[in-house]
């Protein structure tokens, strides 16, 4: 079929993703509103959308945002076209139609190319150890959906991939672990639903996440303290490369602490030990059973979270947190932190922001302030090449 026999299919397309669009204009500086929230209430007033058309249609309203980032002047429809020649190239029949209706037609697009690397947000901060370019140019594109597999589990999990004759998964095994297997698909595919996912056999987590094990010591022992544990991702990875440790986790969101015990439980996993403590406050937590000092500290720091935000492209539209007050906060952080901290034991502090501040520029400062400090390695876990995010970790020792 040729672009006049799919007009209307793609008019219609076009008008459900500009419809999107110009809601997310008025609604997304409300609180609480995000883009896939957002997504999921819309797409509930187009009942008669099958999954290929609200792929579509949820691909456009992405790949339009993104756009968005480098053609900031330019009208919804002009960035809806130039995002999807970014994704599927000039001669796709959606791209046509959206040339015709723009009088493009005879134009092939590039603004993707000529401008991909600009417009970033806080670009000026961003550390020079990263491949600047390159990663400019890979928050314009989809990433890919990360998956962390229990090992004796992979193969029944192929089955149950090709069952729904998806893309077999990329394997990436892993250099710290043969516990698990590290593992990319497309993303948009509906993972929760495979009985793996509800069996617990596998745990969704991008790879720069799972690439943190890479700078925790060779065979870490003893007690360990996740401070700022969240729903406990980081923790299960852990747990699962290195059993032997024992786990004591905190968050300051009783909320986030009861996500983290139902992934645990899911996991089979229940010898650890919890408390809501803020470790910010001025005062010294009541911790209950748990030890004073601890043989090592993962501090994966509240941060501004500018090194994910490849597949949250709203997030590269606005202002961002400034670096110099979110390295104050990690400093504070730090240093409660580190005095619990046994001799001779260590701290992994991680952040997934690409910003230097809050990186190499925080550890360097602490290292000042903590003469018994004394680095071991930092580095940039840099997905972008792989479809994935960038975090930031550095592993500590204490004299």
């Amino acid at each position: 079929m040729g672009i006049e026999a799919n007009s209307g299919r793609w008019r219609n397309r076009t008008g459900q993703v500009l419809e999107f669009l110009n809601l997310w204009d008025r609604k997304h500086l409300q609180p609480g509103i995000d883009l896939p929230s957002l997504l999921r209430e819309t797409a509930r007033k187009y009942p008669q959308m099958g999954s290929r058309d609200r792929k579509e249609w949820s691909d456009g309203v992405y790949q339009a945002l993104r756009a968005k980032r480098y053609l900031q002047d330019e009208s919804w429809e002009r960035c809806l076209a130039e995002g999807l020649v970014d994704r599927y190239g000039n001669d796709h029949p959606w791209v046509l139609a959206l040339k015709s209706n723009l009088g493009l037609a005879d134009q092939s697009l590039d603004a993707s190319q000529r401008l991909g690397h600009t417009g970033f947000p806080g670009a000026e901060w961003v550390s020079p150890r990263l491949d600047q370019e390159s990663f400019f140019r890979a928050q314009g594109r989809a990433g890919k959906a990360w998956i962390r597999v229990d090992a004796s589990r992979w193969s029944a999990l192929l089955e149950q991939v090709t069952e729904r004759s998806w893309p077999e998964p990329e394997r990436v095994d892993s250099q710290a672990s043969s516990s698990y297997v590290t593992a990319s698909l497309p993303l948009g595919l509906a993972l929760h639903t495979l009985p793996a996912y509800t069996d617990g056999w596998f745990e969704m987590q991008d790879w720069s996440c799972q690439a943190l094990v890479e700078l925790f010591p060779p065979q870490p022992q003893g007690r360990w303290l996740d401070a700022c544990a969240g729903a406990g991702g980081k923790t299960l990875l852990l747990h699962q490369a290195f059993p032997v440790l024992q786990w004591f986790v905190t968050d300051e969101r009783e909320s986030a602490l009861q996500e983290l015990s139902r992934r645990f439980q899911k996991a089979g996993w229940r010898n650890y030990s919890r408390a809501v403590v803020d470790w910010t406050e001025v005062f010294t937590p009541d911790l209950g059973s748990f030890p004073e000092r601890f043989d090592g500290v993962l501090l994966d720091a509240p941060c501004t979270g500018s090194g994910s935000w490849r597949n949250q492209p709203s997030n590269q539209l606005g202002a961002p947190l400034s670096p110099e007050s979110m390295a104050e906060k990690q400093a504070i952080l730090f240093g409660r932190l580190w005095s619990r901290l046994q001799p001779g034991g260590w701290m992994v502090y991680a952040t997934c922001s690409v910003y230097a501040a809050e990186n190499e520029g925080l550890i360097q400062k602490m290292l000042q302030d903590h003469p018994g400090a004394v680095l071991e390695e930092d580095r940039y876990l840099d997905g972008s090449a792989r479809g994935a995010d960038v975090l930031y970790a550095a592993r500590l020792r204490k004299t």
